[in-house]
């Protein structure tokens, strides 16, 4: 396990002034060890269960398809992405502190830890726009 496994990067993508502010979207990026891609998806899965399960949002979950042109790129982009929105961006420390807090969520963290080369995570601020 190299060092990228535990590499957390969050980007914040915050538009222009202009237009409505509107909902928060968070995407997880989850990149694969090499071979196991359908565990870490299954996995995540898992995850949106327990979420689901201790009361919260289990949202999405996106697996990467592709062919041949994307296959080649696979290194770059992530195997599985899981999507939430939040009305507000004090849901979504709310949601995270809440979440993470829990023995259960703990264990899913920890074993996803063994299953990924890196992880990062996109915030993104949602307006629309004017008509």
């Amino acid at each position: 396990m190299g060092n990228d496994q535990k590499t957390s990067v969050e980007q914040t993508v915050k538009p222009q002034a202009s237009g409505r502010r509107g909902v928060i979207v968070v995407q997880n990026y989850y990149y694969a060890q090499p071979g196991r891609a359908d565990e870490v998806f299954h996995w995540r899965l898992h995850a949106s269960d327990v979420r689901e399960q201790l009361g919260f949002p289990r949202e999405r979950v996106l697996r990467r398809r592709g062919g041949t042109e994307e296959m080649r790129a696979s290194n770059e982009l992530p195997d599985v992405i899981w999507e939430c929105e939040y009305p507000s961006m004090d849901a979504r420390e709310r949601d995270t502190q809440a979440v993470t807090a829990t023995a259960e969520f703990q264990a899913v963290q920890q074993y996803m830890r063994t299953l990924i080369r890196r992880f990062e995570r996109g915030t993104y601020e949602v307006e629309e726009s004017p008509q």
